[in-house]
């Protein structure tokens, strides 16, 4: 738990890293939650208030669930919880949004899921997981009533669900009094997470809970292991969001997943290329176990080891099991096996086993390019990392989209050295680094071209609409981490 009171003056200047010209909105939001708890648990007094944060990922995408380190910072965008513990088992969550229906549900294990795609279920999964793992016992478990309140935006490649299941973590912790060292939590968080279906890493939990302010984060997986770095005096972080959903619990989910299976494919292959060029055997569990530096080869011979087995055609099932020398069935078994163990099937075009492994290991490279670019302040090589990093997901992982392509490049016409589709991509935002006397010309120009120029130009029914412009395009500053603390001292 943080030890900060909201009866200080730096309290939320702490959290948001924020102005104090801010600090009047933060608090009224944070006054609005806890007066909504007190008017829907009549006679319940609040007792704890949790706060999770977003996440933009600077550069290092896709890379997480290979074993490679990503850069993200956490965001000031957030969501807040105002809890109760209760006296049985019972979790009652009620969405200061009207649009999400309010959920019950018994905390028990395991937690059977509500229909897919229900926000629900994020909740579940923190909770799941919790009882999973044994920190709390599933016989003597309270549940907890709460408001919950969010900021960041839904399905928009910026962590909303990660920070849910983070928030709902803690707030299950807070009721159970019970604590859990933070690194412990972000790992255990990681795979319960995996409840609602998609086969990520760990970069959203891991930084919605140990992100500093003013500084983004370089995590390293495997152990989880996480460096922070201050940011440049001199450059803006600035979200756009392209109005195009990316939900993982939806159509996306395959696509997803697909890549996912691909990059398995790719380690088998590599794993194969290795012990026949070297007579070792070896047992990798992901791409980053095959690295140059971890098997002491230059990383040309490396990569000329992987164009030999791969290839650069798309692969059918019956091709690389040929090459592994296995069944396609046993291989499917293997490395098409999802975590819910429902099966992935072949893509029609085959697997783009090439593209992957190229993606991964040149986005691994372009992290720890950026860890240096930020620690001399050098906003060239920064920019130029992330365009490259844009080029490469689109190119090579294929997870962008028509209107990411125009968003990026009305970015960089109006004054952002870099500009790059963020989070799992297929939609969502992209994220821009924006010279300090840039941001004037910058806000203005995407807001005319893109938002009141591009979208209402194309079909408006494959967009999101939106209340207020400041929930899509805004800039980012790095706040802290997740926590939880007593309201009575939060509230004053």
């Amino acid at each position: 738990m943080r030890p900060l009171q909201h009866g200080s003056p730096d309290v939320l200047h702490a959290l948001y890293n924020c102005p104090p010209g801010e600090l009047t909105a933060h608090r009224a939001r944070y006054t609005r939650l806890y007066n909504l708890f007190r008017v829907h648990y009549s006679g319940k007094q609040p007792q704890y208030i949790v706060r999770a944060p977003g996440r933009v990922n600077l550069i290092g995408e896709h890379t997480d669930y290979n074993g490679y380190p990503v850069f993200p910072m956490a965001i000031d965008r957030d969501f807040v919880f105002v809890i109760a513990a209760g006296s049985g088992p019972t979790i009652q969550l009620r969405n200061e949004e009207p649009s999400f229906q309010t959920k019950t549900f018994d905390a028990g294990f395991p937690l059977p899921p509500f229909p897919q795609g229900d926000w629900g279920n994020y909740v579940k999964a923190a909770v799941n997981g919790i009882l999973e793992a044994g920190l709390v016992d599933p016989k003597k478990a309270l549940g907890f009533d709460a408001i919950v309140g969010g900021t960041i935006p839904e399905s928009a490649g910026l962590s909303s669900s990660s920070a849910l299941v983070v928030a709902s973590a803690l707030a299950f912790l807070a009721a159970n009094n019970t604590k859990v060292e933070t690194r412990t939590l972000a790992d255990l968080l990681a795979r319960a997470e995996r409840y609602v279906g998609s086969e990520g890493g760990g970069m959203d939990q891991a930084v919605s809970l140990l992100a500093e302010a003013g500084k983004a984060l370089k995590i390293d997986f495997f152990p989880l292991r996480t460096k922070p770095t201050p940011l440049p005096e001199g450059i803006i972080f600035v979200v756009c969001n392209s109005l195009i959903r990316a939900p993982k619990s939806e159509s996306v989910r395959y696509a997803y997943n697909r890549r996912v299976i691909e990059c398995r494919l790719a380690t088998a292959l590599l794993a194969k290329a290795v012990e026949g060029k070297t007579g070792r055997t070896i047992s990798p569990k992901r791409l980053a176990d095959l690295s140059a530096a971890q098997l002491g080869v230059d990383p040309a011979t490396l990569d000329g080891w992987a164009r030999e087995i791969i290839g650069e055609r798309s692969l059918s099932l019956i091709d690389i099991a040929q090459r592994l020398g296995k069944t396609p069935e046993s291989l499917e078994k293997e490395a098409c096996t999802l975590r819910d163990r429902s099966t992935l099937k072949e893509p029609p075009d085959g697997f783009r086993v090439w593209n992957r492994y190229r993606h991964v290991v040149t986005e691994a490279e372009r992290v720890h390019r950026m860890e240096r670019a930020l620690q001399e302040g050098n906003l060239a090589e920064i920019g130029s990392l992330m365009n490259q990093s844009h080029a490469s997901c689109r190119d090579d992982y294929e997870i962008s989209c028509p209107e990411l392509e125009a968003l990026v490049a009305i970015a960089r016409e109006h004054g952002a050295l870099g500009a790059r589709l963020t989070g799992a991509g297929f939609g969502g935002c992209t994220v821009n680094a924006v010279p300090r006397e840039n941001i004037e010309q910058f806000m203005p120009g995407v807001t005319a071209e893109y938002y009141e120029g591009y979208v209402k130009r194309e079909t408006g029914e494959v967009f999101t609409g939106y209340r207020d412009l400041r929930d899509v395009l805004f800039p980012c500053r790095a706040s802290m981490g997740a926590g939880y603390w007593p309201a009575s001292e939060l509230m004053g």
